[in-house]
């Protein structure tokens, strides 16, 4: 039998969650239990037997993976037995999606998942111009002055939009879990296509399965040699690790080569995803049946009004979970932390243990560097700003 070990780092990449790799690359250990836990039952739906093991070399502890599945299990899906959404406003997206797509409205079959967030109704034009931004300067400033000349944010509280950009950014992310669970059931079909930019030429182009295995693979590389991660390379732009890894990024990628072993010359490439519409009606309606049974019977008479209610109550919900969450990072912020601090070897003797847990409140002084973002939770200004950006980029009903 095959087996594998992997460090917790490497699991932590290969089948972590957001929250998991956000948590391991502040912390480079787990500090919360249940997201390890979520973690090895993850890496249990591709392996028959997970353990967590001493090495022969070495202090930590690292994962021996044996048994692969010939298919990977399914995750469950508490939903369908329960109908709990932990989202509540995602239900309305079943609807949305398979609304679009039964009437033809789409302009294109393979675009960016933030474009079909569009054309789904999910997120607005606004909000998708907001998404580009973040590859732009020039465009998050306009957004920037645009916000201040209509006093949604002052001077010195520019963090907050990239905050507010991750929102959004997360609503892609329910997107694709939605997508990702209809395509499961079979009700549409749903694969990406990868195309890629030829710098010299300025021509898009779509890649062989060859070239994306080349530019994965370096990627996954140069994250391992430069020690970061997506959350580290969005968070911390402008660290030396991020640029030392995007400075060999753009080098590496410009040496991939096509499938006959020719170098492309690719400056970027990018992901877009095709979506159609794969089941009958009966289909459609027993699996709303499964995951939306108070929408089914409006559903049935396919009425315009039910499409325009369950849209609008798509964004209440949303906007009102926006807020919600913005409030309670504010109450995080402000409440008692806890801090895990490693031990060195003679403390570990004092102490008999690896580490040692610390409370304290965030104190004002404490934080110098951006200071008007920071007066925001201090003032408790944090979830009010978030609330006005949210009206702001919205959706309205006229």
């Amino acid at each position: 039998m095959d087996i594998i070990i992997l460090t917790k780092k490497e699991a932590v990449e290969l089948y972590g969650s957001e929250d998991c790799k956000k948590h391991f690359a502040k912390y480079k250990k787990f500090t919360n239990k249940d997201l390890e836990i979520s973690l090895i039952n993850e890496m249990k739906r591709y392996y028959h037997a997970v353990k967590v093991i001493k090495p022969e070399k070495g202090r930590g502890f690292v994962y021996e993976l044996s048994g692969k599945k010939d298919e990977v299990t399914p995750k469950e899906d508490g939903r369908i037995n329960n109908g709990a959404w932990r989202i509540p406003y995602t239900k309305n997206m079943d609807i949305m999606v398979v609304s679009v797509l039964e009437q033809g409205l789409e302009i294109e079959i393979a675009q960016s998942l933030s474009k079909w967030a569009v054309v789904f109704g999910s997120i607005t034009p606004a909000e998708y111009e907001l998404l580009q931004s973040r590859y732009n300067e020039y465009m998050k400033s306009q957004h920037l002055q645009d916000l201040k000349d209509n006093k949604i944010i002052l001077e010195g509280e520019d963090r907050i939009l990239d905050d507010f950009t991750y929102i959004v950014k997360e609503n892609i992310n329910q997107l694709a879990g939605t997508l990702n669970r209809m395509k499961k059931l079979e009700i549409i079909e749903y694969y990406p296509v990868y195309k890629g930019h030829l710098k010299d030429t300025n021509e898009t182009i779509n890649l062989h399965e060859d070239t994306v295995k080349q530019i994965l693979t370096l990627r996954r590389n140069l994250m391992e040699q430069y020690d970061v991660g997506d959350w580290y390379l969005n968070t911390f732009k402008n660290s030396p690790r991020t640029k030392a890894y995007n400075e060999a990024w753009s080098a590496g990628l410009a040496q991939v080569k096509d499938e006959k072993g020719d170098v492309l010359g690719l400056d970027y490439y990018y992901v877009v995803y095709a979506i159609i519409l794969k089941a009958r009606k009966k289909k459609i309606i027993r699996y709303l049946e499964k995951y939306n049974k108070e929408a089914i019977e409006r559903f049935k008479h396919n009425n315009e009004l039910f499409l325009t209610e369950n849209k609008a109550c798509y964004h209440k919900e949303r906007r009102y979970y926006v807020v919600k969450e913005a409030q309670e990072k504010e109450n995080k912020f402000l409440s008692k932390q806890t801090k895990i601090c490693a031990l060195d070897e003679n403390l570990q003797e004092v102490y008999g243990a690896e580490t040692l847990t610390k409370t304290y409140y965030n104190q004002r002084e404490n934080f110098t560097f951006d200071e008007g973002y920071y007066a925001l939770y201090f003032d408790r200004m944090y979830a009010e700003r978030i609330q006005k950006l949210q009206e702001f980029y919205g959706h309205t009903f006229k």
